[in-house]
């Protein structure tokens, strides 16, 4: 149940910065997620003959479903998500991690912000008390990365989400 309550709130994190729309579905449109293999055109169908059939399932926020799968990331534990709407294109992929300490949700954060550096610069930064958040917006898509702290809470995510559902100008 617990776990049910954080993937909620995280996506619930995400509708700040993604939209209800239709998800792009074409091959020209890779994603540079270095946590999966599948570009924006991927099917169910590919998401399950990558990743297998040991998933969750629950709404998503793109009217349609998100497939939940134990992964790990920068030799951390976590879950990826894949995010569909209701016409089962692919809008988000997400990689989060829920920890029982401050220091140890917000060293994975720093690292995941440090391998997005890497690859598209400093990024943006809008931080709030007990939310950290930054983002970097490409051409294929809006990578954000954020962390929650609480005293009941400690999650972070990174998510890559379409440009079709980003509410960023993705030039």
């Amino acid at each position: 149940m617990k776990k049910r309550i954080i993937l909620t709130f995280i996506s619930t994190l995400l509708i700040t910065v993604s939209g209800f729309t239709g998800c792009a579905k074409t091959a020209d449109n890779p994603t540079d997620c270095p946590f999966t293999t599948v570009s924006w055109d991927a099917s169910v169908e590919d998401i399950t003959a990558l990743e297998g059939e040991n998933y969750e399932t629950y709404d998503s926020i793109y009217n349609g479903i998100t497939y939940t799968y134990s992964k790990e990331y920068l030799g951390q534990a976590g879950m990826i998500k894949y995010m569909f709407d209701d016409q089962e294109r692919l809008c988000n992929i997400s990689w989060a991690y829920t920890g029982s300490e401050e220091e140890e949700v917000m060293n994975i954060y720093n690292s995941v912000c440090q391998e997005a550096e890497k690859d598209y610069g400093e990024g943006k930064t809008d931080d709030g008390i007990g939310n950290y958040c930054k983002m970097w917006v490409e051409k294929n898509e809006t990578i954000m990365a954020n962390a929650v702290i609480t005293d009941d809470t400690k999650v972070m995510q990174i998510a890559y989400m379409s440009a079709d559902v980003s509410k960023q100008d993705n030039q």
